[in-house]
């Protein structure tokens, strides 16, 4: 008698794509990271956030900052919002869009609809948690402590740690997804594999790296609200507003996700269901691609003083 072998998820995905071709679709996926990041243009995404989302909504930031015992907490909530949205796509954040991938390759199950709120409620948790979290040490720091820290060698420096670290563990989650450290994760137990490998705590943890881009977020607009919050010098404040911020810099990502899963909801579905590994294999890319991204423009870039091309050829 022989037994009949089943083949798992993990064996289907690996027969599908060789390792050439998972390291070839890795690294060309990072090379384009790269290039984008050396020829990104931060003056016009920056002015764009700052002179057209913010000017044309509440003002002048630079100005507004101060104002905090004119305004009052409530003008906070607004500002707040309005510094999100004005840092979408800023190089501190634009990397949020590729988490998109992961979110719609989650909501794989019979109601994609239904799934898909299932995935928001799990990607967005951990973002207002991680900004909330913030907001506190704000609350506590004061308007002299956020002044300090708002200081341009401190926040470049700040977002140089943090982008670079969320970058590195994009890279090492793109390249786990494609099955490069199967000696690490077996070392795991089976229910410790099984919790990670679940499309929701997946989605949980892409929320959590979001959350963090407040964190080293060096965006002008950002910097001068933290100074505006900071000024009532309450933690429970500061809590407040940087989680109405989080849900700010989330905002067109969201619609972008909804959109897409109430005009493709049922292809998505299928497609999940007819071709199981090609969503794993768009996460991977997307992932190492930002993850790149993040790496050599917050890292390498300002380290070695090898990017912001298009400035050194004089394109704009």
């Amino acid at each position: 008698m022989t037994t009949k072998h089943t083949e798992t998820v993990e064996d289907s995905f690996l027969r599908e794509y060789s390792t050439k071709k998972r390291l070839l679709w890795g690294f060309g996926i990072m090379a384009l990271g790269i290039i984008i990041a050396g020829f990104w243009n931060y003056h016009l995404v920056d002015g764009f956030g700052k002179n057209i989302v913010a000017g044309n909504t509440i003002g002048n930031t630079e100005s507004l900052a101060g104002t905090y015992n004119e305004n009052g907490s409530g003008f906070g909530f607004i500002f707040a919002a309005i510094a999100g949205l004005a840092a979408t796509f800023t190089a501190c954040n634009c990397v949020a869009f590729a988490m998109i991938p992961g979110l719609a390759c989650s909501t794989d199950k019979a109601t994609t609809r239904q799934s898909a709120i299932s995935a928001i409620i799990a990607f967005v948790t951990p973002v207002v948690l991680v900004g909330a979290a913030y907001g506190i040490f704000v609350g506590f720091l004061g308007p002299e402590g956020v002044s300090a820290i708002n200081e341009r060698p401190v926040r470049i420096a700040q977002a140089q740690a943090v982008f670079s670290i969320i970058g590195v563990a994009m890279i090492f989650w793109g390249f786990l997804e494609l099955g490069f450290f199967k000696k690490l994760t077996q070392r795991f137990s089976p229910l410790t594999r099984q919790f990670f490998s679940s499309p929701t705590t997946k989605v949980a943890l892409m929320g959590f790296l979001v959350g963090l881009f407040a964190v080293g977020r060096p965006f002008p607009v950002f910097r001068q609200f933290l100074a505006y919050a900071a000024t009532a010098e309450s933690p429970t404040y500061g809590a407040i507003v940087m989680a109405i911020h989080g849900l700010g810099q989330i905002t067109v990502l969201l619609l972008l996700f909804f959109s897409l899963v109430y005009f493709a909801g049922e292809r998505m579905m299928h497609w999940s269901t007819e071709k199981p590994n090609q969503p794993r294999m768009l996460t991977a890319m997307a992932l190492l691609g930002g993850g790149a991204y993040f790496v050599f423009y917050w890292g390498l870039a300002f380290v070695y003083d090898i990017g912001r091309w298009g400035f050194k050829l004089g394109w704009y």
